[in-house]
């Protein structure tokens, strides 16, 4: 799957990180996104504008480039402010390479740019599904068929198919033709005959598939490495992982079916250095609900239970490569993992837990961003502080402070009379406050 960037965008739609690539426009020195009279720009940590604002919203990518928006139009520029895609497309997606740039024009036909600025494909497709990391391959629908073309819109092979997924690691494309799944290949070949029900991306060397309802998993050959046994696959293999519902229970398996990690949750996610997100269901009574319903009983009332005594309440942790929660499911919210700790909230109380388990700061503030360079700001009431690791404070923020976002690149965003700006370690103000927002500094190229 791709990332997407799209018009009416309230925030990206997280499908699938990026991996980086390497286009020399894209300079690696610190930039941060700041916003005045609601228009974005953007800043290094002099302060000094490399774009300047205006743009409805910029966000830095992981692929080096900066997406933006601007009014109902989305494109891409270098971190230098050059144009990579012109600012007039409706979507834009992205595969998992990062190396190419899919666009969707206003009368709902496709493009591709590569990371350049190259227009690779003109924008004449009525989709576009897939291209590989070189930018050499593309699939394309046209009408109600998919087909694979060159950069020059030539076809690849004679095959067309019913729908055409994306490359994935193997540089195999799950593709289907009156409802057989199977591969092809980027020269048009069918790599692996359509002969499944179904058929899941490739990851970490094997792929779902299905056979008379249940799934399995095949290696890129095709081969049969794990017997069709599973009701679903929740998600494909990671770090040598897949989450699925086996016949023994849901949970993780190995590369050779085993069940290694039995657990029972709500949701399953993929392993990410060495940990995996989860969320647990758990009912929990509302008391008063059921003393008022018990007391209705007693007065002579006859109805069915009110609908709110028994609470939905999900919560969320992290357990470990052992199946050991390293973050207990009781937290009702848990962040990604920033500098190796997880900020986590209960009730209306923020705190903190590191992946290896070692630290644990108990949810007691009211207010908490993520840790960078070891550090995090949290809200205690009275005012701001710096906290480490292990909860002790390193330096309370002045009275002034208001708000406090992510250290990085030893600069801290802060809040002050209504007018965001920097500091540095030693709580100096090292770029005047003169900012609407102001968000962290980010060196990714």
């Amino acid at each position: 799957m791709m990332k997407r960037w799209q018009k009416g965008l309230a925030a990206a739609v997280t499908v699938m990180a990026l991996w980086g690539c390497g286009d020399n426009r894209l300079q690696a020195e610190p930039l941060a996104v700041v916003q005045e009279n609601d228009l974005c720009g953007v800043i290094n940590t002099q302060g000094k504008f490399l774009v300047p604002l205006g743009y409805d919203r910029i966000i830095p990518w992981t692929n080096g480039a900066l997406m933006v928006k601007k009014g109902d139009n989305c494109g891409v520029l270098g971190r230098d402010g050059a144009v990579i895609v012109p600012v007039e497309y409706l979507t834009i997606l992205i595969p998992h390479h990062g190396k190419t740039y899919l666009v969707e024009n206003n009368e709902a036909h496709w493009g591709a740019y590569d990371n350049s600025g190259q227009l690779l494909l003109p924008v004449i497709y009525d989709e576009i599904t897939a291209v590989t990391e070189n930018n050499d391959c593309f699939a394309i629908r046209q009408g109600t068929e998919y087909h694979l073309v060159k950069r020059d819109g030539s076809q690849i092979g004679t095959e067309t198919f019913d729908y055409i997924g994306e490359f994935n690691e193997e540089e195999l494309a799950p593709v289907r033709k009156k409802d057989k799944w199977g591969y092809i290949n980027a020269k048009g070949q069918i790599a692996i005959a359509l002969q499944y029900e179904g058929a899941k991306d490739f990851s970490g060397g094997l792929a779902a598939v299905k056979q008379q309802g249940s799934w399995g998993f095949i290696d890129k050959l095709g081969i049969m490495k794990i017997q069709p046994q599973f009701s679903e696959v929740f998600s494909g293999f990671s770090e040598s992982l897949a989450a699925v519902q086996s016949p023994q229970g849901k949970g993780y398996i190995d590369k050779h079916g085993i069940l290694l990690l039995p657990r029972d949750s709500r949701y399953l996610g993929p392993f990410k250095n060495g940990v995996a997100e989860i969320h647990e269901v758990k009912k929990k009574l509302n008391v008063w609900s059921s003393l008022a319903y018990g007391a209705s009983i007693a007065l002579g009332s006859i109805g069915l239970p009110p609908k709110n005594a028994l609470k939905s309440n999900e919560k969320r942790g992290f357990i470990n490569r052992q199946g050991k929660e390293i973050v207990s499911t009781s937290f009702d919210e848990v962040m990604p993992f920033a500098d190796d700790m997880s900020v986590v909230r209960k009730d209306k109380k923020w705190g903190a837990i590191s992946r290896d388990g070692k630290n644990d700061i108990s949810p007691r503030y009211l207010a908490m961003r993520s840790f960078g360079e070891g550090v995090a700001a949290v809200y205690i009431g009275s005012g701001w502080q710096i906290i480490d690791k292990s909860g002790r404070t390193v330096k309370e923020l002045p009275a002034e402070v208001t708000d406090a976002g992510v250290m990085s690149e030893g600069l801290l965003p802060v809040c002050i009379g209504g007018k965001w700006g920097y500091m540095n370690k030693e709580g100096t103000v090292v770029i005047a406050p003169n900012f609407g927002h102001a968000g962290s500094f980010t060196d990714k190229n």
